[in-house]
């Protein structure tokens, strides 16, 4: 009988917890952080700043990246911990990079929402170009990023409301 009370303390303890967590209104980025081969200086950045996080903002979520953590942890613990806690991400394809394709498996394997998006006219992934995804422009040009501001927001919203109702494959969407 005493053993049943404690659990369901425990139970209780965890379903707070759980609440917290989902509580969040975090948005994992997950995209390469340093300077790609390829890309003008700092292209990563500006689409970081211009598109993801504000496309966040419109869709009531907080853009996190994993450079933006501010423990003293390895940033492979942050990483792997904003994975798996944050209630969306966002997983930039564009450049094909082996660490944000690890991170987006990592992401599939615990069922977590994730909106794809990549630059419009990059080649697809065989194992995920069944996937939907929502495309960019690599030029940056003010009117376009405005667009795909929208394009980004609407694709968050939606994957939220399909996660909610428990729609979707690992519940990745996107218009």
């Amino acid at each position: 009988m005493k053993r049943q009370v404690q659990v369901r303390q425990k139970n209780t303890k965890m379903t707070k917890e759980n609440k917290k967590e989902n509580s969040s209104n975090d948005c994992f980025i997950i995209m390469p952080i340093a300077d790609q081969e390829g890309y003008d200086k700092g292209h990563f950045n500006k689409v970081y700043e211009d598109l993801f996080k504000v496309a966040c903002n419109k869709s009531g979520f907080k853009a996190v990246r994993a450079d933006e953590v501010k423990q003293t942890n390895l940033i492979h613990l942050d990483i792997l911990q904003k994975l798996i806690e944050s209630p969306m991400a966002i997983c930039d394809l564009s450049n094909r990079n082996p660490n944000v394709l690890f991170e987006l498996g990592l992401r599939q394997a615990f069922d977590k929402p994730t909106v794809l998006v990549q630059e419009c006219e990059t080649p697809k992934i065989f194992d995920i170009s069944p996937l939907r995804y929502t495309e960019y422009r690599k030029e940056l040009k003010y009117r376009e990023v405005l667009e795909d501001q929208d394009l980004i927001a609407d694709a968050l919203t939606a994957t939220k409301e399909a996660t909610d109702k428990g729609e979707g494959i690992n519940s990745i969407v996107s218009l």
